[in-house]
């Protein structure tokens, strides 16, 4: 009877199915146990849209992961009631702009995947899709296409998938509730300041966020980017829940801006090294310090409150310090982390350990101070010191290791007692060690070398003790550098006096050279035309007697009277030979280019 029933049930579900028979091979029809019915076929056996031989109402169309190409607009024309569509895993490289012109009134959900280059989606707006609540578009291209008044009008959206859309910024659409941008190309810092309940950021190349304005945000997911940097504004995030850093490049987190409203925090697969849980959300129920780099954790009893602590994968040192983690594990019932040892005991040698500490009271310059001295055997393993006086309670500055020695000159009194510690700070624990001193028959001595360091309170009030050191320091360290600029003071000084004397030789040099020659003075007595009775000149001799100018002078330009007397100067009309020419000064040369033009027209 049973058997009958399950025959007549699979006849009438295959009898119902409104597939052609070509597809009841690759097909099926259902129905959920919420009463929706659906069509589904097998992976990786379509390449086109099948065809429906009659409309009937179905809920859902599921052809996920096939190779359909192609969208057309009568792809669903016989299943115009359907709510769910579901294409995820197909290579779509062409979709019709009226695919959905008959699916406005009950379509709900959408997901499809297309090949990367489909950059339109005119398709969801070509018609209004009144009910549309839900899409999820893969392997488009969006980089070109303004959102934000895109789904401006889809005012029924609330959730939508953009994954590997090549998406290089954020959109901030005001109506939808979750938004999915994983495997985009976000990059850089990302200021976040949305009305988005749940937003996914993996995968993509963001290296530092600020949350700024995020007034609804619940779940926020920035796992498997190149973070090193995440900052919160708790007042503005104040209802974060669920916080995804996974898979970055933190090492530091503050506890102070995660919000109280906190339950899930994974911190899995970054670059911890130490986490030192001074504040922490009161509301965290989830953590997850998985594959980081720690070695230690220090005891709080916020992990009390925990109902799940992932710490495998971390090189822990599992001596005596995290012994109450192993306790604390065996709480969660699951083995969630691993030691390179188990033994979970301390070498003593490996601790710090204190040689000696001497506070002594000594006056200084007519002041009284506190002079303090240690040795630590093991300081390689110390983080930074720090001491601690009363009277009131005061705690220094931290300093380094290996420093052995301070000065406390901050209001010391005669005879009072003053209660001083020394703090140790390393990795395995905070150390305490402590002494009384009464102050006393102070020790004198003035001849202690300071430095800068040793004194570990200083203030403005740190009276004679800073001035008389200063003073020391100025004489033992800067005489030799004011003796240095004297030397050079001097050595400038006299370069300076070299090269004025030079220069006044030089400017000497030049007016007696240019000084007016002889020659010059001899032309001032020259009446021009050039042909004239010489005067007595001794320097230059440019008249010349007859007997010396028969090669040199025509007689047919000589003047008649001059043969008369000849043993008085002759005048001629001769060129200047071009050897003497080139001897004159060059700054005269315009003169006898004169003379020499004159001669030159009087032939």
């Amino acid at each position: 009877m049973l058997f009958l029933l399950v025959f007549l049930f699979l006849i009438h579900q295959i009898k119902s199915c409104p597939l052609t028979d070509e597809y009841l091979s690759r097909c099926h029809c259902g129905i959920l146990t919420n009463g929706e019915s659906y069509i589904k076929c097998e992976e990786y056996s379509l390449d086109h849209i099948p065809k429906f031989k009659r409309s009937y109402s179905y809920d859902e169309l599921i052809l996920t992961n096939n190779n359909i190409k192609n969208l057309t607009s009568s792809s669903f024309d016989n299943i115009k009631t359907i709510k769910r569509i579901n294409l995820y895993g197909n290579n779509l490289s062409h979709i019709d702009e009226n695919l959905l012109r008959l699916l406005g009134n009950y379509l709900e959900e959408l997901i499809l995947t297309g090949n990367n280059h489909i950059n339109s989606l005119e398709f969801l707006t070509r018609y209004p899709l009144k009910k549309l609540r839900l899409i999820k578009l893969n392997q488009f291209n969006l980089t070109n296409i303004n959102l934000e008044k895109f789904f401006h009008n889809m005012t029924n959206l609330e959730i939508i998938y953009l994954n590997s859309c090549q998406l290089k910024h954020i959109p901030n659409i005001n109506h939808i509730k979750q938004l999915n941008l994983e495997n985009n190309f976000l990059s850089q810092t990302i200021f976040l300041s949305t009305t988005y309940y749940y937003l996914n950021l993996a995968n993509n190349y963001i290296t530092s966020i600020i949350l700024q304005n995020n007034k609804n945000l619940i779940s926020l997911n920035i796992s498997k980017n190149n973070l090193n940097e995440f900052y919160s504004l708790t007042i503005s995030n104040k209802n974060l829940t669920i916080l995804d850093l996974s898979y970055n490049y933190l090492t530091y987190i503050d506890w102070t801006i995660l919000n109280d409203n906190l339950m899930y925090l994974n911190l899995s697969s970054n670059f911890f090294t130490n986490i030192l849980f001074n504040s922490f959300p009161k509301s965290l129920l989830s953590l997850d310090l998985n594959s980081n780099q720690l070695k230690t954790i220090e005891k709080n009893y916020f992990f009390q409150q925990l109902i799940y602590l992932n710490l495998d994968l971390n090189p822990f040192e599992c001596n005596c310090h995290i012994k109450w983690l192993k306790n604390l594990m065996k709480k969660f019932n699951t083995t969630t982390w691993s030691c390179s040892s188990s033994d979970f005991k301390c070498q003593t040698n490996l601790m710090p350990q204190i040689i000696f500490f001497n506070i002594s009271f000594i006056k200084i310059f007519n002041n009284y101070a506190l002079f303090l001295q240690w040795s630590i055997d093991n300081y390689h393993a110390i983080n930074y010191l720090q001491i601690t006086i009363d009277k009131p309670y005061q705690i220094s500055r931290k300093f380094y290791s290996n420093q052995t020695r301070a000065f406390i000159s901050d209001h010391i009194e005669f005879n009072q007692y003053y209660h001083i510690c020394l703090l140790i700070i390393h990795k395995y624990a905070h150390d305490k060690y402590c002494q009384e001193i009464f102050t006393k028959n102070p020790i004198i001595n003035n001849q202690i070398k300071y430095q800068e360091n040793d004194f570990i309170f200083n203030n403005n009030n740190n009276n004679n003790i800073d001035i008389d050191t200063k003073t020391n320091d100025f004489n033992d360290k800067h005489l030799y550098l004011l003796l240095i600029g004297s030397c050079i003071g001097a050595l400038l000084t006299i370069i300076l006096l070299i090269t004025c004397c030079y220069l006044c030789y030089q400017i000497y040099q030049y007016k007696h050279i240019n000084q007016q020659p002889i020659y010059e003075k001899c032309s001032q007595h020259i009446h021009y035309p050039i042909y004239h009775t010489h005067p007595q000149c001794s320097h230059h001799q440019v008249i010349y007697n007859s007997e010396n100018i028969s090669n040199s002078t025509d007689s047919s330009h000589m003047d008649t009277s001059s043969s008369t007397t000849t043993n008085n100067p002759k005048h001629i009309y001769q060129t200047i030979d071009s050897q003497e020419y080139r001897s004159l000064k060059r700054q005269h040369q315009h003169l006898f280019e004169l003379w020499n033009e004159s001669v030159k027209q009087k032939r």
